[in-house]
């Protein structure tokens, strides 16, 4: 059984990543050149020239094609021999590479690393908050020597607020309500925070008065790894009615490999300057909590576990805050071993109810 979901759409780079001749990215453990066509659209093909086996990127872009800097052989984003330089000049369907469907939605380019014929764009989820115009969103890739599925119980448990980010966020976890719910193959976690502390710059920033407001973190997680958390504050007793302080943040986690981790993020604002050097600014800020507290801690784990990436198995103490990143593991779980041919697989809905321990 493979360790990772193939038939699943993986988020492969932010669109603007995708500027120059091409782009290089290992996707579960596929080393991909990916490019944007004349025409617009995008492309993704094996980095492996089935001549020599020497890495495409080694050599050039030559109009919509790829050419191995070895002996120029050039490869179409579908996949097929463009040009085989010194043979007879027939048609060989037997030379070509491996061609993974891509699309574009809301900013990012999405990659299909299992059955073409079941590469649904619909099933995608939406991130809307990368699309809406009124949004000043700050976005970055970071690279961390991490199982995807440890950063993704990072994002689902803010238990680890007060300690790992301390002075970041005006109230304690302790003072939060959770609820945890499942939907199809999607995990809500849903946060509730009552009397939110408000320091001078909040205040300010997302024009609210008082000393304390109301708001909510509410995290949906989406197979294989991608999370939206839509966070909002607004004035204490009105129930989100009128003037709300919107910050949705936008976190994609696709595994390199079985120990490393592209993790793609965004955070998108109503409030704030909306000018290129704020929004870098922000991005800055967002990087150095992202690389040097959070991605860290999740190496470490990563190395305290060695070789294992599934962390039930390893029988870890489970607290009440863990509830949706195990659920989560859950479904993944889930969905591995039904696309393995595992027809015991339980209903992800029944999966919530299950004891954590």
């Amino acid at each position: 059984m493979t360790w990772y979901l193939r038939n699943t759409w993986y988020a492969a780079a932010f669109e603007a990543e995708l500027d120059g001749d091409f782009l290089t990215r290992t996707i579960c453990d596929v080393p991909l050149v990916i490019f944007r066509r004349g025409d617009g659209s995008l492309a993704a093909i094996h980095d492996r020239c089935p001549h020599r086996f020497v890495p495409l990127s080694m050599g050039k872009r030559v109009g919509d094609t790829i050419q191995c800097g070895y002996h120029g052989l050039r490869f179409a984003g579908d996949g097929s021999c463009a040009e085989l330089p010194f043979d007879d000049g027939s048609a060989r369907t037997d030379v070509c590479v491996e061609a993974f469907p891509v699309v574009s939605r809301d900013t990012i380019a999405w990659i299909w690393m299992g059955d073409p014929d079941r590469a649904d764009p619909g099933l995608i989820p939406d991130f809307w908050p990368l699309r809406d115009p009124e949004m000043r969103t700050s976005r970055g890739v970071s690279r961390f020597d991490c199982n995807y599925q440890i950063l993704s119980d990072n994002l689902l448990d803010l238990s680890h607020l007060d300690y790992l980010h301390p002075g970041v966020h005006g109230s304690s976890f302790a003072t939060f309500r959770n609820e945890v719910k499942v939907e199809g193959d999607t995990v809500w976690s849903m946060l509730d925070r009552p009397g939110y502390a408000l320091d001078d710059k909040k205040r300010e920033d997302w024009g609210l008065t008082g000393e304390t407001c109301d708001g909510q973190g509410h995290s949906r997680w989406s197979v294989p790894g991608v999370l939206l958390v839509e966070t909002a504050f607004w004035q204490r007793g009105t129930q989100g009615r009128g003037h709300v302080a919107h910050g949705p943040s936008t976190h994609l986690l696709t595994p390199e490999t079985e120990f490393t981790t592209h993790y793609i993020w965004a955070s998108s604002r109503n409030f704030g300057p909306n000018t290129p050097e704020a929004i870098q600014a922000h991005a800055d800020w967002l990087r150095t909590i992202f690389e040097t507290q959070d991605g860290p801690m999740a190496e470490a784990q990563q190395r305290a576990m060695g070789r294992e990436t599934d962390l039930l198995k390893l029988r870890p103490a489970i607290l009440r805050a863990d509830k949706a990143g195990v659920v989560a593991r859950r479904v993944l779980q889930r969905r591995i071993r039904a696309e393995n041919g595992d027809t015991a697989a339980t209903d992800a809905e029944q999966l919530v109810d299950q004891p954590l321990g």
